[in-house]
């Protein structure tokens, strides 16, 4: 060992950093799914109301054949109100599938442009009328028992 220190360290040069890491800006992407989700979204709350306020105004009409109780025997139907009846009946269960699947197309499209950032506001928006829409095709199918039975068809 040496009792003499060691020499002072030699200056450094200026250290270079390494240039700041950023992501390349990405294109603008298209809005094309998000907007196909809504599309799809507000087409089966529109398709579904209109069937179903005809299914309830068929169906509305078949109150005049009700006893005092509320209850129709079906058996007793005239062949016209047969019609009516299975009419009220298809185009309800039309209303609400035509609806089920293009709200659940509208729905599941709109969460994958939501997350994909693809049309994100039109997919917010595709999601929201989905969910809600089915609160308009039951008011439309109320609102046209209220116009069947009013008018006696």
């Amino acid at each position: 060992m040496s009792s003499t220190p060691l020499p002072p360290p030699e200056p450094y040069e200026r250290a270079t950093a390494y240039p700041e890491a950023r992501r390349p800006v990405p294109a603008p992407q298209s809005r094309t799914v998000g907007l196909i989700a809504f599309l799809a979204a507000l087409a089966g709350v529109v398709v579904g109301s209109i069937l179903a306020v005809i299914a309830g105004v068929q169906a509305g009409g078949l109150q005049q054949y009700a006893g005092f109780d509320g209850q129709a025997d079906p058996t007793t139907f005239p062949p016209d109100a047969s019609q009516k009846a299975i009419a009220a009946s298809v185009l309800g269960i039309a209303a609400f599938a035509v609806y089920g699947v293009f709200a659940l197309w509208g729905f599941i499209q709109g969460i994958v442009a939501a997350v994909r950032n693809r049309g994100r506001g039109w997919g917010f928006a595709a999601v929201a009328i989905a969910v809600l829409g089915g609160i308009v095709v039951i008011v439309a199918f109320v609102g046209g028992i209220g116009i069947g039975v009013g008018s006696g068809v």
